[in-house]
């Protein structure tokens, strides 16, 4: 790879990065209402196992693609990349 496509992989990477963050954070009132329903012994507004699982699925990526874009920043121009 050149540099110019190691950089072009981390640039669609980070992209990524940011969307799934973005959609956690936009996402997090419903887990304060959950939160706040559950502190008061109210039922769910959420079906909190599935919003969880969401959740995880999106943190388990963004912990994938920072390794990805590591492993990209270790490498110098000609060296393929690693698998996936």
């Amino acid at each position: 790879m050149t540099r110019e496509e190691i950089q072009e992989q981390i640039n669609l990477l980070s992209t990524e990065n940011m969307e799934l963050e973005s959609q956690l954070n936009s996402g997090d009132y419903k887990i304060i209402k959950c939160a706040e329903a559950q502190a008061v012994g109210e039922t769910l507004p959420y079906d909190a196992e599935k919003l969880h699982a969401e959740r995880q699925q999106k943190r388990d990526r963004i912990n994938a693609i920072e390794a990805e874009i590591a492993e990209l920043e270790r490498l110098e121009p000609g060296e393929d990349a690693p698998a996936e």
